[in-house]
């Protein structure tokens, strides 16, 4: 049996599918256990297991320390009573707040590191360098965490949902306006102001943000008290409707700073994805590792919101050879597949090694 540790409510674990779907195949038997942090009414399976205990990400430093302490020993509970064979930890922080608890469990866990966190505390690092290479293997979600991570042979983990993978997809270039679309939470807020005052009412351009967040509002108003017509906000979306809503797309809004900025300039989003599998051209930063990859793919353009920006991006977008990005976005998108198709066959050897020591143990 293996037990799978997430440290914080499921919807900020889009990828937890991605193990569970290879346990299934595998006819693994496997727990999730995780924080119900938010407080959300669930209905799940009942191999699901939750800590039900809000806890607001507007505590302070302290309180949100004993909050972690108590999911901890809830979770160290559940792995003494299931007493699993092997786990996996799905971000940094279920590592860190269990490194005692793996040192018995060398070479039976994956290590999942989705962010930037601590690494910039010594003592943090030398944890966890040590929970890496006593790892079955570590993940991680972009090659520019090498950036901030020990020296490690890392197995790549992509954030792209392979069922949305299609054939046969072009880019079909169309009329002005040019549809500047966003998908997903809404925030940076004063990163993206920039870039909505650099194409205020230009005609050629419209913003569009599909989805929701704490600083809509704020985008909202701000839009309000500037009189800016061209930025239009369409609410809360299912994950299912994602490719209706990017289909009219031009160009997708992939750019994002400010707060948090340089704890994400080593990520890769998953509307970097949205882009390859859709084909649709995308607009970055010009700082971080995003920016590297997506210009050396041919798959985008990275530009600073200045005072040339809105005919920058006016002369990028009717420049593009359609032919041209096309075969650019096939070749990114296949050399990520190889990579995920790694990713998987390591997933599956991990279970075949805890079958064999759950069969040794038996013996």
């Amino acid at each position: 049996m293996i037990s799978l540790v997430f440290f914080g409510d499921l919807k900020y674990c889009p990828y937890l599918y991605r193990y569970t779907e290879r346990l299934d195949k595998n006819k693994m038997k496997y727990e999730v256990l995780f924080w119900n942090r938010g407080g959300f009414k669930l209905t799940l399976p009942e191999n699901y297991y939750w800590y039900d205990s809000v806890s607001s990400e507007s505590l302070s430093r302290t309180r949100k320390i004993f909050d972690f302490i108590g999911f901890r020993k809830w979770v160290m509970k559940k792995l003494k009573d299931s007493n699993p064979e092997g786990i996996i930890l799905l971000s940094t922080l279920s590592g860190m707040f269990l490194a005692d608890e793996l040192r018995k469990y060398k070479n039976r866990y994956i290590f999942d590191i989705r962010d930037h966190s601590y690494e910039h505390i010594g003592f943090y690092r030398l944890i966890e360098k040590r929970l890496i290479n006593d790892s079955y293997f570590t993940a991680i979600s972009s090659k520019g965490f090498r950036a901030f991570l020990p020296e490690h042979d890392y197995i790549i983990a992509h954030n792209l949902n392979r069922h949305e993978v299609k054939k046969n997809v072009h880019l079909k270039k169309e009329g002005l306006p040019i549809r500047l679309v966003w998908n997903g939470t809404i925030r940076f807020f004063d990163f993206q102001k920039k870039y909505i005052d650099s194409l205020k009412n230009d005609s050629r351009f419209l913003m569009v943000y599909h989805g929701t967040g704490t600083e809509i509002e704020q985008y909202k108003k701000y839009c309000n008290d500037n009189k800016i017509t061209n930025v239009i906000f369409t609410g809360v979306y299912d994950n299912s409707e994602k490719s209706q809503l990017i289909k009219g797309a031009g160009i997708l809004n992939n750019c994002y700073g400010g707060k948090g900025g340089d704890s994400l300039r080593w990520a890769v989003s998953n509307r970097y994805y949205d882009g390859l599998i859709y084909h649709i051209p995308q607009l970055v930063e010009p700082e971080g590792y995003k920016s590297q990859i997506t210009q050396e793919a041919g798959v985008g353009v990275a530009l600073a919101a200045d005072q040339l920006f809105a005919d920058k991006l006016y002369s990028y977008y009717m420049n593009i050879d359609e032919y041209g990005f096309d075969t650019a976005c096939e070749a990114e998108l296949n050399k990520v597949l190889c990579e995920d198709d790694i990713y998987i066959s390591r997933i599956d050897d991990f279970v075949r090694h805890i079958e064999g020591k759950g069969n040794n143990e038996k013996k």
